[in-house]
C-alpha cells in the first residue's frame, strides 16, 4: 500500500513511474493499482490488517482519490493534465497524510 499511495505524492513519482514501466499508460495504471490492487474495503484480511484509525485515513485519501479519478475521466489524460486537474492537489495533500499514518513495515 506504501509504495502505491507514495505514487500520489508528488508529479515527479508518477513520472518516474512511467519512466520504470513505460509500456503501461501511468495515468490510468496508478488508479488501477489503488482500485483494482489495494483498495479492498470490504475484504476481512484488508479490513483486520488495519487500525481503526489507520482505515479512517485510507478512506479518506480513497474518497479524494475517487474524486480525481471522475475528474480525470477514463482514459486519464496525460501526465501534465492529470497534474493540472483542480484534485490532484488535494490528492497529494492527502496521500502524505495517509504515508504518515500508515506503518512503516507496510509496502
Amino acid at each position: 500500500m506504501r509504495n502505491t499511495v507514495g505514487l500520489f505524492i508528488s508529479a515527479n513519482a508518477v513520472r518516474e513511474f512511467q519512466q520504470r514501466v513505460p509500456h503501461v499508460y501511468a495515468p490510468n495504471e496508478i488508479f488501477c493499482l489503488w482500485f483494482d490492487d489495494v483498495y479492498m474495503p470490504e475484504d476481512h484480511n484488508f479490513i483486520a490488517a488495519f487500525t481503526s484509525s489507520e482505515l479512517i485515513e485510507i478512506k479518506l485519501f480513497n474518497a479524494v482519490l475517487e474524486k480525481l479519478s471522475i475528474e480525470a475521466g477514463d482514459p486519464a489524460p496525460d501526465l501534465e493534465l492529470l497534474f493540472k486537474l483542480p484534485s490532484w492537489q488535494e490528492v497529494n495533500q492527502q496521500a502524505e497524510v495517509l504515508l504518515k499514518a500508515l506503518p512503516f513495515n507496510l509496502c
